[in-house]
């Protein structure tokens, strides 16, 4: 979407930024970076609390650097702390550095901007703008009436209830994989959601690591046959992207026809293409929440590893391959 938005001002950009992020920043430094006529990735950190200004800025710089397509970037401050040693305006050293780093790795910085729940302005300046301005602005009316939205709540548990009986996980023989796959690849080409039993089934499926892991692999269509390669987003080609947004919403389903406790690779699922689609913020959510289905679920963890090392799927960085938001 934002490859064809038209950004005229500071609120357009304002405004576009949780709409990429999928919530409303709050205590957040936010890196939007920026190609030839188009916004490339956005990175969202916490704030910096106690680190060391050139610590923070690094690592920040680090993560922008992963879009090796950005000549330019952004930076916002989401905060409602004030300054302090004299400064008028809070983590005026962090800024300073960030700056600094993100001119030194070739993505100098156009603007910075500060972003409280009151106001937001030019990072420094005396001036403070209304936050209407940016709810106002044509890039979030333009990006709400195409369907996006902020500060949805991903997964609420009480919503899917808890009545759904637990389910047992396959074997996993050879027959078990193959009958999953199926069932897997024939959801994916219905047009219709699964039924009850159908989505017990593919849930039970999805209990067992070496059938999940197939069941992830095969959600791709230029998957290279490594779940390795294929998990952590190294393959070729364009995925169907259609497809993954049905996996998305099947994987929803899925989550009704069982009890809490079992719905940590749907999250996982939901959040890894969330992760493709270079939504990391999202698929972070969801990985979180997988953790906390099940304790120290290991695919989400060792995927929210990835991601807050701020790692881009290759699929994402590629003009080429990555997701485009579908049209009404």
């Amino acid at each position: 979407m934002t490859d064809k938005l038209t950004i005229t001002g500071s609120a357009d950009l304002l405004a576009t930024v949780p709409h990429l992020l999928g919530t409303n920043p709050t205590e957040s430094f936010v890196v939007v970076t920026a190609r030839a006529g188009s916004l490339g990735a956005t990175l969202r950190v916490d704030a910096p609390a106690e680190a060391e200004p050139m610590d923070y800025a690094q690592m920040l710089a680090t993560y922008a650097a992963n879009d090796e397509e950005a000549t330019a970037s952004y930076v916002i401050v989401y905060t409602d702390e004030t300054g302090t040693d004299g400064q008028l305006y809070p983590y005026a050293a962090h800024v300073a550095a960030l700056t600094n780093e993100l001119a030194t790795a070739r993505m100098p910085v156009r603007n910075v901007w500060l972003v409280t729940g009151t106001f937001w302005a030019e990072f420094g300046a005396d001036d403070k703008y209304p936050l209407d301005a940016i709810r106002d602005s044509n890039a979030n009316a333009t990006l709400t009436y195409f369907g996006s939205a902020t500060d949805i709540e991903v997964y609420n548990p009480a919503l899917l209830g808890n009545r759904a009986p637990r389910v047992e996980a396959p074997e996993g023989t050879e027959e078990d994989l193959a009958a999953a796959g199926e069932a897997w690849a024939a959801a994916l080409d219905a047009t219709d959601m699964p039924d009850t039993d159908t989505a017990r089934k593919l849930a039970a499926a999805f209990q067992h690591k070496l059938i999940r892991d197939f069941l992830f692999r095969d959600t791709i269509t230029t998957h290279n046959g490594r779940f390795g390669d294929v998990v952590t987003g190294k393959f070729t080609g364009r995925p169907d992207w259609k497809r993954v947004d049905r996996a998305q919403e099947i994987a929803f389903e899925l989550m009704k026809a069982v009890p809490a406790g079992q719905r940590a690779p749907m999250l996982t699922l939901m959040g890894w293409l969330e992760w493709l689609k270079g939504h990391g913020t999202q698929a972070d959510r969801y990985l979180k929440l997988a953790a906390e289905d099940v304790p120290g679920f290991r695919l989400a963890v060792l995927l929210r590893e990835l991601i807050n090392r701020g790692h881009v799927a290759d699929v994402a960085r590629n003009a080429e391959t990555s997701y485009k938001r579908p049209k009404n």
